[in-house]
């Protein structure tokens, strides 16, 4: 980050707090700010983006495993599809010929169909429970309590610096006032 990027990274830092209560696992976004209606605002984009995460962190192992299932399942469908069409044309092209060559390479097909549709039926039952585990992974969030505007603002109070710069107007001018009259050196104890 650049110095300008850093220096805004940490006056928000400043102006967001997230607290983890870890009994209850409730998160709380405070965010402070001299505009009420910014702070409300900015308290709605990083719950979204804190739920959105917190999903992908927690999904992210089982989204994986659902992908290379779903590989799996295109590649055994596409082997049982092959051997059933193999058996298929075999057998019907064969239909007449009573050889027993002709008859053990049926059962060969026949065999090697059904092994691939039982490899295919298993696949596609670890398919089902990758999606299922993908779906038990994902968290559930409740909006406990949405950002709201409050009626009295928190802070920083705008009497309190209104108060505090007419001190720092007042005791510069003096300063000002004094070094002007050449009154300020004997005050200070200077000659």
């Amino acid at each position: 980050l650049t110095k300008k990027q850093s220096a805004i990274v940490k006056v928000l830092d400043r102006m967001v707090v997230c607290d983890v209560d870890k009994k209850t696992m409730v998160i709380s976004i405070d965010v402070t700010d001299q505009n009420a209606v910014i702070c409300a605002m900015m308290a709605d984009t990083v719950k979204t983006r804190l739920q959105k995460f917190i999903t992908d962190y927690r999904t992210s192992k089982a989204r994986v495993d659902l992908e290379y299932s779903q590989k799996l399942y295109k590649e055994a469908k596409v082997r049982y599809d092959k051997a059933r069409r193999m058996y298929a044309d075999f057998v019907d092209h064969n239909q007449e010929i009573m050889l027993e060559t002709v008859r053990i390479r049926q059962t060969e097909l026949e065999n090697e169909m059904q092994l691939q549709y039982n490899a295919y039926q298993q696949i596609a039952s670890q398919l089902l429970a990758a999606e299922a585990k993908v779906q038990q992974e994902t968290p559930a969030f409740t909006t406990l309590q949405s950002a709201t505007v409050p009626v009295r603002k928190k802070g920083p109070k705008r009497a309190q610096m209104c108060i505090i710069f007419v001190f720092l107007a007042f005791l510069g001018t003096s300063v000002w006032v004094l070094h002007k009259e050449d009154d300020l050196k004997p005050l200070l104890g200077m000659s």
